[in-house]
């Protein structure tokens, strides 16, 4: 007996096989009118760490370096992916630490320049074991706090990571964080990249420090001309160099490296290279596996070069410094002061 051959219609009925598509051109469903073929200009990414970098070193006055700490204590929540953070800087005239924003109950930011606390033993020893090379501490079995306008409430007990902020002079003040939403275990990539932004902020922040427990209605200082456009034009592209700047604001090289010293109390050169480094921090592997690309794309001219700026900045060659960061967090049963985030 002669084997019947299998009709495809048969199988798509039994539903063996897909069934038949249906089309969806562009003409089909337009009756024709395809739409012309337009490419969009991809946008580049945010760059949010030289951008808070570029505003700390522009800022006039104790309102703009608020708004730098503010954008920080986001950053670190919303870039580096921190649970829960908060600035307190140094008020070293009453040994002070003093609130600026932080975070609540709910995790979002909020205003904390209502609180303070006095600067103890703990402090000074994170900033201690910050000179040494240890940017970040860990201590344990600590109160886990979020402020209210009118109290302090206790969410818990677990750990706080205290990271310095140093400038060429000294001590500026403390980033604090913690999970106590959801009582995760430290995330050590995470600090050291914390650990890296709060190098470049202290930096930033040297010359300001002056605005930083100052009246946030304080009068803005005047600021240069000169200064505003330099530091728009280095925010948007790093790479230029002091000739280019200065045929852009017309005046001479050497006029321009005078008013810009003379206002920002740093160097061209020196604010650039503070851009790239921030640039460079957007888009670096945080366990340092794209050094290169990372270094080439935030406008160093060569990794030779960006090797050579990164170690005089940090003292130590970059994968050393990034190896060191992430392995670098003390861990320690004392509390540092009765605080915190």
């Amino acid at each position: 007996m002669k084997a019947r051959r299998a009709n495809p219609d048969d199988e798509t009925e039994r539903g063996s096989e897909r069934p038949r598509r249906r089309r969806v051109d562009w003409g089909l469903i337009l009756d024709g009118k395809v739409p012309s073929l337009r490419l969009l200009r991809l946008a580049q990414p945010p760059r949010q760490f030289s951008s808070l970098l570029s505003s700390a070193t522009s800022a006039s006055s104790a309102a703009a370096v608020d708004r730098v700490l503010r954008r920080a204590v986001e950053l670190c929540r919303l870039v580096l992916g921190m649970e829960r953070a908060a600035i307190f800087v140094l008020d070293a005239k009453n040994q002070a630490m003093m609130g600026t924003w932080g975070t609540d109950d709910q995790g979002k930011t909020v205003d904390e320049h209502h609180i303070m606390y006095a600067f103890g033993s703990g402090d000074q020893a994170v900033f201690d074991r910050a000179r040494r090379g240890q940017l970040w501490s860990v201590y344990r079995d600590c109160p886990l706090v979020a402020q209210r306008k009118d109290e302090t409430r206790v969410l818990g007990r677990g750990w706080v990571a205290c990271t310095a902020i140093l400038g060429p002079r000294g001590p500026i003040g403390t980033l604090f964080n913690d999970t106590a939403l959801s009582h995760a275990p430290v995330d050590e990539a995470q600090q050291a990249r914390a650990a890296l932004v709060c190098s470049l902020l202290g930096q930033a922040l040297d010359r300001r420090r002056h605005q930083l427990t100052a009246s946030r209605q304080a009068r803005p200082e005047p600021r240069h001309p000169l200064v505003t456009e330099v530091t728009r034009a280095l925010a948007a592209d790093p790479t230029l160099t002091c000739a280019a700047l200065s045929r852009r604001v017309h005046v001479s090289a050497g006029r321009l490296a005078r008013v810009f010293k003379k206002e920002t109390r740093t160097s061209v050169v020196d604010h650039r290279n503070t851009l790239r480094l921030a640039r460079f921090l957007d888009g670096a592997d945080p366990r340092g596996g794209n050094l290169l690309a990372a270094a080439l794309e935030a406008g160093f001219g060569s990794y030779a070069q960006f090797h050579r700026v990164f170690r005089a900045r940090f003292g130590a060659a970059p994968r050393v410094y990034l190896a060191a960061l992430a392995a670098g967090g003390s861990t320690e049963n004392d509390r540092p002061a009765d605080r915190h985030v």
